[in-house]
């Protein structure tokens, strides 16, 4: 609008001029209002009927993409602010073949986030805290890690927190196999003497500061999180199917059970029996989903809204996609707010896409279902088709210099390995499973995606790291050599080795060219030699190293996970 206005000074201070002169600035201004309006008449060119058509389309292909007595979802679809499609699909339960429908209850998942973050945020607007302010202000029971953690460090993943279900996970039994309650995930976390990085430094998912923040919540506010939001945003939105599964035990009726399993089964129940909340643990409908998406695009809820979408900045100042409990970013160039979830069996998606007045909740009762390809497929039928993306330029290689980047690579931060190979049948090297196209500014491309991995070479045109991009972020692997232990360089692993902060003892066992990791539970797991001094434990999740004194002899054993870099077990028993 500033440029028009712009323009049409330019007009007026050209008022003397010939009447030939005035008609083509007057025409060339009609051709530039013609070209504003082209160029933003996407959303105003979207109708209502196009929405239904597409969601319908889209609905019911997937329902017919798995038997009609399997695990299924239901989506809801609004078109500026209000409902046009809410539709379900498959079973609820199924040992009594109870159908879904568009009043079911599903569990959310990660996609709860949003309401502790909005929960808090609605805290801050009272004068009652600041989104950042120290957290030890309010639980000052947490170790002082020495550099400050905020609330907002809390809210967008850069706290370095570990995760409290991967430090539960080390016994073998972790919290989608025991009972948990609100207090134990709190001592679990606050155990913890040290952080993954600096809080601000990096970006890491971990459901431990959405614990800490439900705390402040109620801490601060003097209710339970479940009675706050119900109070702040349930019940002045009118989220009447909504609530927190705060008692696994209570009884909710249309709630619908979760399972695992493939399309065409077998399945099995998959239900969380935790009364931790907070991080996940909304139980809700798509229709309320879709009244709270609704709710923050009415501008009743502004200032709060501009909060929840104030995304991060990390301390060197680059910019997250995460803000408070919501990713920000686009979908084919259209801005999408939007947050998945998974829990148990229940996996969900929630989305909306504000230049285009549309809004999408997707719930699922097993994971074989994908809610947020669901959501896209609309988009695309209600708003499409959308141009490819412009690929890069590549280029053409040989087998021998693509050979020369093979091996085996260490992830700087995680010191998980990964495997670059090179397929002779399609003359291309995969790293973790994905195909590198090389590309003529000398990178590779992984995949169709955005993510690029540049290899750099030393003095003797050696691969010695890998820095891999996507967008503005960044992480280096480094080159290492494969490891055949000794039986000598293993002396003195054998045997139990315990840790404070995972409240554990775990045994390792070294059997001449066998290696296991036994949990308290009982549970073997085996090991495999990765580089030096480094083991992957089996299922690719977490890597396990040796730290060794002055005389080389073993004193300590690490293990890490991607959400858990570094815990460390000490000789016990």
């Amino acid at each position: 609008m500033n440029r028009i206005k712009r323009m049409g000074s330019m007009i007026l201070d050209h008022q003397n001029s010939s009447c030939w002169n005035m008609k083509l600035i007057q025409m060339l201004f009609g051709l530039f209002i013609l070209v504003l309006f082209l160029h933003t008449s996407q959303a105003q060119d979207l109708t209502r009927q196009q929405v239904i058509t597409a969601a319908e389309k889209v609905i019911a292909a997937e329902a017919a993409s798995a038997p009609a007595n399997a695990p299924g979802c239901a989506v809801g679809v609004s078109f500026e602010g209000a409902p046009v499609v809410q539709k379900a699909f498959g079973m609820a339960e199924l040992e009594h073949q109870v159908p879904i429908t568009a009043d079911s209850i599903f569990e959310s998942g990660s996609v709860a986030k949003q309401f502790t973050a909005a929960a808090l945020v609605l805290l801050e607007i009272d004068g009652k805290l600041d989104i950042d302010d120290p957290v030890r202000k309010y639980i000052p029971e947490l170790p002082d890690y020495g550099a400050p953690l905020t609330i907002r460090h809390l809210l967008n993943h850069t706290a370095g927190l570990r995760d409290w279900g991967a430090v539960m996970g080390l016994s073998g039994v972790g919290r989608g196999e025991r009972i948990v309650r609100q207090n134990y995930a709190m001592h679990v976390i606050t155990k913890q003497k040290a952080l993954d990085f600096v809080p601000g430094a990096e970006y890491s998912y971990s459901n431990s500061g959405y614990q800490l923040a439900s705390t402040i919540v109620e801490r601060v506010s003097g209710m339970s999180l479940p009675e706050f939001t119900k109070k702040r945003l349930f019940d002045p939105i009118g989220m009447k199917n909504t609530s927190w599964r705060d008692d696994y035990e209570r009884l909710v009726p249309k709630r619908v059970q979760a399972y695992i399993g493939p399309p065409n089964g077998p399945w099995k129940l998959s239900m969380p029996f935790m009364n931790v909340y907070g991080n996940g643990g909304i139980l809700t409908t798509t229709g309320d989903f879709l009244k709270w998406n609704a709710a923050l695009d009415s501008g009743e809820w502004q200032t709060m809204v501009d909060m929840l979408e104030e995304q991060g900045v990390l301390n060197d100042g680059r910019k997250i996609s995460y803000a408070l409990g919501l990713g920000v970013g686009d979908y084919n160039g259209i801005r999408e707010v939007s947050h998945g979830g998974r829990t148990a069996g229940y996996v969900t998606f929630l989305a909306r896409y504000p230049e285009i007045s549309l809004s999408i909740s997707s719930l699922c009762n097993v994971p074989f279902r994908n809610p947020a390809r669901i959501a896209y497929r609309i988009v695309d039928e209600a708003a499409g088709p959308f141009p490819d993306p412009p690929q890069p330029e590549g280029r053409e290689t040989t087998a021998e210099e693509l050979k020369k980047y093979t091996g085996l690579w260490r992830q700087d931060k995680t010191r998980m390995p990964i495997t670059v190979s090179f397929d002779d049948e399609s003359g291309k090297l995969i790293a973790a499973g994905a195909p590198l196209r090389p590309l003529k500014d000398g990178s590779f491309q992984a995949g169709d995606g955005p993510v690029r991995l540049h290899f750099e070479v030393d003095s003797r045109n050696r691969p010695v790291s890998i820095l891999r991009t996507n967008g503005e972020d960044e992480i280096r692997f480094f080159a290492e050599e494969e490891w055949k232990p000794t039986s000598g360089e293993l002396e003195g692993l054998d045997g139990y080795w315990s840790s404070d902060e995972a409240e554990t003892t775990i045994r390792l066992i070294v059997d001449k060219d066998s290696y296991k990791v036994k949990l308290p539970s009982l549970l073997e797991i085996p090991m495999a030699p990765a580089f030096k001094d480094h083991f992957l434990v089996a299922g690719g999740g977490s890597v396990a190293w040796i730290e060794r004194n002055a005389k080389g002899e073993i004193e300590k054993v690490h293990v890490g996970t991607s959400r858990l870099r570094d815990i460390v077990f000490s000789k016990g028993k």
